[in-house]
Order: C-alpha cells, then structure tokens, then sequence
C-alpha cells in the first residue's frame, strides 16, 4: 500500500514537472493556446527561473532552422530596459517565444506602440504583459522631476514627462520602499495610455482576443507578481 501511494506521488510530481516545462509550440500543436495558457506559460516559466530550474531546450540548432521562416510569439512583454529585467530570462523563455518590447519605464513613444500593434496584428501575440519592476530609475527621476526639474536631457525629460501623470498623486508623499507602490501605479497607467493611444490594440481588446496583464518584477526574489 505505503508503495503504490509512493509511486502515484511520484507520477503527480513528474506530470507537474512536465507540465511546467510545457512550451507553446506543445500548446499550439493542442489548440489550446488562448490568453489565459499564454498566462499560464509565463508563470510557470518564472516559477522555473525563480527557483533555479531552467528549460534546457529550445535554443539549439534545430530551434534556429525552425524560426528563418518566421515567427509566431504567443506573448508581447513591455518591460523596462533595465539590465537587471530581460524578460527572455525572467520568464524563462526561448527562441521565437515571446516578442519583447524594453523602454526605460516602459514609457510609450511611437515606436513602442508600433511594435506591440505589429506583435498582436501580425504574429498572432495574444497577451500584452505591462512588466514594471521595483527601484526603477525611470519612475524615481519621473518622481523627482513631478514638480518641475532637468531630468538630464531634452529626450529624458520627455520620458519622465510621459511617466508624470501615473504619478502626480505621490508628489506629497515619502517614497515607498523600492519605489514599489509608485511602480504599481506606473504599470497600471501605461497599461491605460495603451488602450487610449492605440486603436489597434483597444479593439482587440474589447474582442477578447487580446488581453493586457499588469506585472511587476521582484529583483530579489526573482518573482514577477501579477495584478
């Protein structure tokens, strides 16, 4: 008894593993690849990476000749340019598998809107992740510049300028531990600015083929936390 009970702990675990290394061209090959399973191959991508358990596959040189013809992401990550946040590794993702769109503070210029519109438009992308992470450098200059200031340059202040009206409301307040709460705030406005500033992306949206998840990275920990 003690031993069937042992081997069926064991097949759970190793169905579990399995399913967390699960990739989305497995997922395609099923149908099954929605917003919600793009959700859920990035979580249990980070969760491999957090927890120092990366895929080994996916990178080698029959990966390569599967992509010259093309690509076919199944998630668009905008992210912060910091080096310490590459999504490819915090979401523990391969070649061909998410297409990654970095600004500084994920701020939106045209060329950023122009490419998650291309993403969802022309790759089949449908998941927008809007990645913040905590002690961003955009969102504290955009903090210290709220009531006027030189943030270094004409182009930098443009950017923080752009980041100013997610955060007017902390323009009296202390600055949370890791700027954290600030960066929620920041995540949470550019997701909006996306819907407003984009035809595109707000149509399919409202279709429910698209869908735009908020996120925040954790730089310790290695955790991305989801809103």
């Amino acid at each position: 008894m003690i031993f069937k009970k042992t081997f069926a702990l064991v097949i759970c675990l190793f169905s579990l593993e399995a399913f967390s290394n699960e990739t989305a061209h497995e997922v395609r090959l099923k149908g099954e690849l929605n917003p919600e399973k793009s959700m859920e191959l990035l979580k249990n991508g980070n969760n491999r990476y957090a927890t120092s358990h990366p895929r080994h596959n996916g990178a080698d040189l029959k990966d390569r000749g599967k992509l010259v013809s093309g690509q076919k992401p199944y998630a668009i990550i905008l992210s912060c340019s910091d080096s310490r946040v590459p999504p490819e590794i915090v979401f523990d993702q391969k070649l061909g598998e998410i297409f990654v769109v970095r600004t500084a503070g994920q701020s939106l210029d045209y060329a950023a809107i122009a490419s998650i519109e291309y993403g969802v438009s022309h790759l089949g992308s449908n998941l927008i992740v809007i990645m913040g992470h905590e002690s961003c450098g955009a969102v504290k200059a955009a903090l210290a510049t709220l009531k006027g200031g030189d943030a270094g340059s004409p182009w930098l202040n443009k950017l923080v300028t752009d980041l100013h009206p997610h955060l007017k409301r902390f323009s009296e307040l202390s600055q949370t531990d890791g700027v954290v709460v600030e960066s929620w705030a920041n995540v949470e406005g550019v997701a909006h600015d996306l819907l407003e500033r984009s035809e595109v992306i707000r149509n399919l949206v409202q279709s429910g083929d698209v869908k735009i998840q908020n996120a925040l990275y954790h730089l310790e920990s290695g955790q991305v936390e989801w809103r």
